[in-house]
């Protein structure tokens, strides 16, 4: 198969001409073996266009200059090989070097914006980065072997996943990857962090943090969420201030919406929030008080299930989350049975006694009756799917073990795709990297 390209400029038309397909025994083939070879003339086709794509931003002056050195040509062109999506190719290029020697220098890499992604074009950098952002680079190289017949190993898709992966930690709390443009009608910005565990190499599982920043319209549907990650670290210094960085901004976007602070238990996570967000309302999860709300029947009624313990968990579950002052009739129940019953065990009434510490330190953040009159979420599970999607189902895979410095930046890229900010994160990638 031969393929050439003939461009008229003035009458704006390409002219692709395809020497060596026999198209009529093509299309007299079955179906299916007709489209497989329809792909690989796609992908020659695709191969060729950006052949004359990349020679199109070759240097032919015999000095240039860059940062403020110059660069001689050297000779004749000579061959580069290059990644791209529809599969390698070969380009002629020239090289540069100062007339001290040195490291060559290629104008048209520099041009085409490949600096930063090895031999790999800029699309294909972005597919791989994307792919990896989802999956194991074995499963991208079958991934691209398959649906692009691209070959790549796999260690060259970590690596060049790698370098995109970098860039988004780099530049994680500099650029704005929010849709500009007008404001949507925000009343609720709720937020959340939770932690979760994930195999790290010689340490075993090691806690990494999730934290959520979802907005709700005035109906209480749910506009967005926007995702954050952060590796184990020695205390949580960095996902906080990278967390604090994404709050305040959404919250100077939306300075009418009201701040709903939406959290588990943890005590650290919330004296951080306290302090740094004073004027949000706190709202603990209400399926983890719930949780808490079946230890305390635990605790009055023995761990095996029993008609009784049934009624009395489902009575107050009720209660807690629809009663006005819901809490603190779980409360006094919990306080009337410490104080009267007398059957208790040692263990059942330390365990019934912390669950009476639990909901005295977080009934400020258990009015669950108002919060579903303001018509507020009352619920975690937007943070404790964020755990599940952007930890467990990426980085706990069978076998897998990470190493912080590696991880770091493939978690970035999973949380823009996940937050639905991947287009904006490459044409940042694009105009200020690249």
């Amino acid at each position: 198969m031969e393929i050439s390209i003939k461009a008229e400029a003035a009458a704006n038309r390409v002219t692709i001409e395809i020497n060596g397909v026999d198209w009529e025994d093509w299309k007299s083939q079955d179906f299916y073996p007709g489209e497989l070879q329809v792909q690989k003339l796609v992908a020659a086709i695709g191969q060729e266009l950006t052949k004359e794509l990349m020679a199109g931003q070759d240097e032919m002056a015999w000095r240039i200059e860059v940062g403020g050195r110059f660069y001689y040509k050297k000779g004749t062109p000579s061959l580069g090989h290059y990644k791209t999506l529809y599969g390698d190719i070969a380009v002629a290029r020239h090289l540069y070097q100062t007339a001290q020697g040195g490291e060559t220098m290629c104008p048209m890499e520099r041009n085409c914006q490949m600096e930063r992604f090895g031999s790999a074009t800029p699309l294909l950098a972005q597919v791989i980065a994307f792919k990896v952002s989802a999956m194991t680079a074995s499963d991208v190289a079958l991934d691209l072997k398959k649906c692009h017949r691209v070959a790549a190993a796999p260690s060259y898709i970590a690596e060049t996943a790698q370098a995109v992966g970098q860039i988004a930690a780099d530049k994680k709390e500099t650029w704005e990857l929010r849709p500009t443009g007008p404001a949507a009608a925000v009343r609720v910005i709720a937020t959340g962090m939770d932690g979760t565990t994930m195999p790290l190499v010689d340490e075993n599982y090691k806690m990494a943090m999730v934290g959520t920043i979802t907005l709700y319209d005035e109906a209480g549907e749910r506009l967005s969420t926007e995702y954050l990650g952060a590796m184990p670290e020695a205390g949580r210094a960095a996902f906080y201030r990278h967390w604090d960085a994404q709050v305040t901004g959404i919250l100077q976007r939306y300075p009418e919406a009201l701040h709903v602070a939406l959290c588990d238990g943890e005590r650290g996570n919330w004296e951080h929030i306290d302090a740094a967000y004073p004027k949000a309302l706190d709202i603990l999860d209400f399926f983890h008080g719930a949780e808490h709300l079946a230890q305390a029947a635990d605790a009055l009624y023995g761990r095996a299930p029993g008609e009784k313990k049934q009624a009395w968990y489902e009575y107050y579950y009720t209660t807690l989350q629809e009663a006005q002052d819901g809490v603190h009739t779980v409360l006094r129940e919990l306080l009337y049975q410490g104080n009267h019953r007398k059957d208790l065990s040692r263990s059942r009434r330390q365990a019934l006694d912390t669950e009476i510490t639990y909901f005295k330190n977080n009934a400020p953040r258990m009015h669950y009756w108002q919060y579903r009159d303001w018509g507020l979420p009352i619920g975690s599970g937007v943070t404790e799917a964020g755990c599940k999607e952007l930890i467990k189902s990426r980085f706990c895979r069978s076998g897998m073990r990470w190493k912080r410095e590696g991880g770091h930046p493939i978690l970035q890229l999973r949380a823009i795709r996940l937050s639905q900010q991947w287009d904006i994160f490459w044409s940042k990638v694009m105009r200020y990297v690249a």
